[in-house]
């Protein structure tokens, strides 16, 4: 990239200049080359336009710093750059942009602006969009925008996405042959206004919205007004919520016929309708041209912003050299506080888009598979024909995902689903039942890719799924999800608790402990240590894994295994009466699990050293004498009981834990990574929900050694874990 012509200073003051903002936010430089020297300077707002700039952004924020300056005072300021985006080289050289961030230097330090370079004269979107082609830009600068969006941008967004992307957006990886809409699949015809039956192979539109408060009045399809809603114009004279009114809109403009909204296409009082459409979300949104989503606001009522109310822009420039000058950004991005990404349904209706134009309050993003775009950074390419611009941005930085790294997985593997359920745990629900509904399409795109099942979110592979039930929390809030979940299949449906043993069950930040097995593992499993079964809601049993064998499971070296390892085992008994058989009758999950392990009556003890407020709970003998291990989540040094609020703790009272699985560790042995496996087992602590101690709950899960459990006092015996 070649160096932009600069001026001498225009009219900037001595702080600014020190900066040297000229050469230091856009440069070509090697590994080692020069750093942004973060710094403290004075506001001088007099006769800097850049100062100006900066007091402009202050008093916007209503900093408590700002009215010093009536006084003739100042401000202290300490000036940083970030590399944000960068070009992709061969070469130790390469090329970065940074943007300029300022934040005062009081405590508490506050966020006053965030700068993005810009060419000069600063781009607007309506130019770009008049023109219809990108200017040829050495960087991705940044440019002007309007309260509301230009339209051409986002079909100019379209064709560069359909000409240069090819089937990479067309039809990615994940997406199958098999995939189809599900039977009974409803659209919205947008130039008719009405509900109707989806010709075959259409293409469509899809919506990504909150619902919000569901109001009496406010419009969804039943089987009572479906026929109504069929007919022409009958949706001009229902009261729409303006994201769907904008939305319908929005297609029309972009050229398309038909758009697909789950409340008006999906029957919301028919049980069998959305038995069909619910597990086929992946298809849906997978299948869908383009999912609009809406991100601004809270509510179905609120619209779009960009299309019905406006963005909020807040744009400011300053010029600092001949072809160079700075454009105001938000400090914060949108996404990641709004409530839409904060909802558990639009987690996975994101996800499995192939491409999406998401609107928060500030921008309009698009998203594929080849690209981000959006409106306020030149982003698309240069040149006609070339996939993608030179330059990255991370998709953090961009503004139109979470920090959470998982949410940038799109691919459907094993290590997409390593990180669901630490971020999935985390979202709201209007109706906690939904849980397992709002998850459902994610996990069966997982399925479609690597053949695996699921079973309450757990991963179905021997070996495996027994170590994913040794799932921990990591902080001490805790919320159990106590609406029953509804099971439909093959036309029945039915109602059952949560199982606490699965992730599902509580909203909390978790840490999901398979990362080791399923990276390297990837096509085998590992050898049981526990044979586990499930019940139906009628009491038979069925074998919930198959058998597999040491010659099915993958490498593992067993040298650190204790010569009598595994002696605390006894035998698995299954009563045929109880069997379930009848391949023809449909079995009725209940969520329990029934399995037999050693269990042992341990005490409790907190380690007398606490870390911020915190302490490990230690898993002892009932004499107090021996140390087994360790309770793997932490609770508060003042309360030992407040990890698990659900239930009666009481240190002084013997505790129940369980075997289910063994731990395994990664080592280099003869110079190679080997998966080993040790002489530690996971335990269950468990509580015990009727008077002959065979019903159980999930409290939490540790780690004990063998050797001390084979030998403490224990028994063998059959749970049932709901």
């Amino acid at each position: 990239m070649a160096s932009l012509p600069q001026s001498e200073d225009f009219n900037l003051c001595e702080g600014c200049i020190s900066l040297n903002l000229n050469t230091s936010l856009i440069l070509r430089t090697g590994n080692n080359g020069p750093t942004f020297i973060k710094g403290n300077f004075q506001l001088s707002p007099g006769r800097c336009p850049l100062c100006s700039l900066i007091l402009r952004c202050l008093q916007r924020r209503e900093l408590q710093e700002t009215p010093k300056l009536s006084d003739g005072g100042r401000i202290g300021l300490e000036a940083d750059a970030f590399e944000t985006a960068a070009t992709e080289s061969r070469s130790e050289l390469r090329d970065i942009v940074r943007r300029f961030e300022i934040q005062t230097t009081s405590t508490p330090r506050n966020k006053v602006a965030r700068l993005w370079p810009c060419i000069y004269p600063v781009p607007t979107v309506r130019q770009e969009a008049d023109d219809d082609e990108s200017l040829p830009v050495p960087f991705p600068s940044g440019r002007m925008i309007e309260p509301f969006a230009n339209l051409k941008l986002f079909n100019r967004w379209r064709r560069l996405c359909s000409d240069n992307h090819g089937d990479a957006c067309a039809r990615p990886a994940w997406v199958t042959d098999g995939d189809n809409v599900p039977p009974g699949f409803r659209v919205i015809d947008v130039h008719t206004s009405c509900v109707t039956d989806a010709p075959i192979h259409t293409s469509f539109f899809a919506l990504s919205y909150v619902w919000g408060h569901l109001g009496e009045n406010d419009l969804c399809a039943t089987t009572k007004n479906i026929d109504a809603l069929k007919e022409k114009h009958s949706l001009t004279q229902q009261g729409l919520p303006q994201t769907i009114l904008d939305a319908m809109k929005l297609v029309s403009e972009l050229g398309g016929t038909y758009l697909w909204v789950d409340r008006l296409c999906i029957l919301q009082d028919d049980d069998n309708d959305k038995a069909q459409q619910i597990p086929c979300m992946d298809s849906i949104y997978s299948l869908a041209e383009l999912t609009i989503i809406a991100a601004s606001g809270s509510d179905a009522h609120d619209g779009v912003a960009g299309l019905s109310v406006p963005h909020s822009v807040e744009l400011d420039t300053c010029r600092i050299g001949d072809e160079l000058a700075l454009m105001t950004i938000p400090t914060e991005n949108a996404f990641p506080n709004c409530t839409y990404s904060k909802r558990g349904w639009t987690f996975q209706e994101r996800l499995l888009s192939r491409r999406s134009l998401m609107f928060t309050e500030d921008q309009a993003y698009w998203s594929c598979s080849c690209a981000d775009w959006c409106e306020r950074l030149m982003l698309e390419p240069t040149t006609y024909g070339t996939r993608t611009s030179p330059w990255s941005i991370p998709r953090n930085h961009l503004g139109n995902y979470e920090t959470a790294p998982g949410q940038y997985y799109r691919d459907f593997s094993r290590q997409h689903y390593i990180q669901l359920p630490r971020i999935y745990a985390l979202k709201d629900f209007t109706n906690s039942s939904d849980i397992q509904d709002a998850i459902s399409g994610i996990l069966r795109r997982c399925s479609l890719v690597t053949g695996d099942n699921f079973y309450w979110g757990h991963i179905l592979v021997p070996g495996i799924f027994e170590d994913s039930l040794s799932w921990r929390k990591t902080r001490l809030e805790l919320e159990k999800r106590t609406a029953l979940c509804p099971i439909r299949g093959r036309g029945a449906k039915y109602d059952v608790t949560f199982p606490t043993w699965s992730w599902l069950t509580w909203k909390t930040a978790l840490k999901f402990m398979l990362d080791l097995q399923l990276n390297n593992l990837r096509n085998a499993c590992l050898m049981p240590e526990i044979e586990l079964f499930h019940l139906d809601i009628d009491g038979k049993v069925q074998r919930l894994l198959p058998r597999v064998m040491e010659a099915d499971c993958g490498t593992v070296d067993r040298s650190s295994m204790l010569s009598d390892s595994g002696s605390w085992k006894g035998k698995v008994d299954i009563i045929e009466d109880i069997l379930f058989t009848d391949k023809d009758e449909l079995f009725r999950d209940s969520g329990r699990l029934l399995f037999w392990t050693s269990h042992a009556e341990l005490s409790i003890q907190a380690e007398k050293r606490a870390r911020l407020g915190c302490v490990r709970l230690k898993i002892m003998s009932l004499d107090g004498r021996e140390l087994l291990g360790y309770v793997s989540e932490i609770t508060l040094a003042s309360d030992h009981g407040a990890a698990w609020p659900f239930v009666d703790f009481d240190e002084k009272v013997p505790q129940s834990f369980v075997v289910i699985s063994r731990k395994y560790k990664m080592e280099k042995l003869e110079g190679m990574n080997v998966l080993v496996a040790k002489p530690t087992l996971k335990v269950m602590w468990i509580q015990w929900k009727d008077s002959a101690r065979k019903v159980a709950e999930r409290i939490s899960v540790g780690e004990v050694d063998e050797r001390a459990w084979i030998d403490v006092k224990r028994d063998w015996r059959c749970i049932i874990l709901q």
